[in-house]
């Protein structure tokens, strides 16, 4: 029996179903199913009663339920507690996605540094599919993410929304584009900028070209995860993108590129994950800061 076993477990207990197990522990459905049959094996007993189209816990299921979220928990203390003895009480630790740590939290450090100047900051940056993965490791009290993490160590609140936008460079037959709808057809004739990666914002582009441009191609010019230099290969007339309206304010303002809504796409959020135990006063104050600096309009939390 291993910690990954009992974790796909109470996620399907917890999900009421496989594919949301999966979902939330960032596996595929084939391995979640592997573990639960695996701890079955070892146990010796069914778990789960399971059909084609429904799920419920055995008797055995409902009684190591409660053993296994206990035995879930103390894992994740004890880990917590001996990371946090090393740790100095004025450090705040926090994993962050390569986009909220460049676009949101950079920002918000700064600000809270001039009221507690001798606060230390510890990032660490990943993608989106870590996050959960590292806050249960250990050592991290917070998360600045795209995706909303289901722990019920954690609370979550949605901390900004943004949408995506149509970048060009900023020339005159694009100039000549600015107060119309953007031409969507140009998407098979101009080159493209694209992102490397399946990030949430890829599959939110390529969700909308599969609706709306039904066979289009795109004639991808380069495919790069940096968005720093997506921004740069557009001003300089290498090709048209899509990204956050956020991520490409200073350009747009500075005129070295236009911007165009996106008709039809989905917005992306970003989400605020905090322990919920076991912060120190300077945690604390960070996490009351954040807070402080979410619009009230549009928020959840968990």
């Amino acid at each position: 029996m291993d910690f990954k076993q009992l974790e796909s477990f109470v996620a399907v207990v917890d999900e009421g179903s496989f594919s949301n197990a999966a979902a939330r522990l960032q596996l595929s459905q084939s391995m979640v199913t592997i573990h639960i049959r695996n701890l079955e094996s070892e146990l010796g007993t069914r778990l789960l009663n399971r059909t084609t189209r429904s799920m419920e816990l055995s008797a055995d299921g409902r009684t190591f339920y409660s053993y296994a979220r206990q035995m879930l928990k103390l894992n994740r203390d004890s880990m917590f507690a001996l990371s946090r003895a090393d740790q100095d009480e004025h450090t705040i630790n926090i994993v962050a996605t390569p986009y909220t740590s460049r676009y949101y939290l950079a920002k918000r450090i700064a600000e809270f540094e001039k009221q507690h100047p001798d606060v230390s900051f510890n990032i660490t940056v990943c993608y989106n599919s870590e996050i959960l993965g590292k806050l249960r490791a250990g050592g991290f009290q917070f998360a600045f993410c795209n995706m909303k993490i289901m722990d019920s160590d954690y609370s979550v609140r949605r901390y900004n929304s943004a949408s995506l936008v149509i970048i060009t460079p900023n020339t005159q037959r694009f100039r000549e584009l600015q107060g119309k709808p953007f031409p969507v057809e140009l998407f098979g004739t101009e080159r493209v900028i694209t992102r490397s990666s399946s990030s949430a914002l890829q599959q939110e582009f390529l969700r909308w070209v599969k609706q709306n441009l039904p066979g289009v191609k795109l004639q991808v010019a380069a495919a790069i995860d940096d968005t720093e230099t997506i921004k740069q290969l557009v001003a300089d007339g290498i090709g048209i993108s899509v990204l956050s309206e956020v991520a490409v304010g200073e350009f747009v303002s500075s005129g070295r590129l236009l911007s165009f809504p996106l008709e039809g796409t989905m917005p992306h959020h970003l989400y605020f994950v905090s322990k919920k135990k076991y912060l120190s006063p300077i945690q604390s104050a960070f996490h009351d800061f954040i807070l402080a600096n979410i619009a009230p309009v549009g928020t959840e939390e968990e």
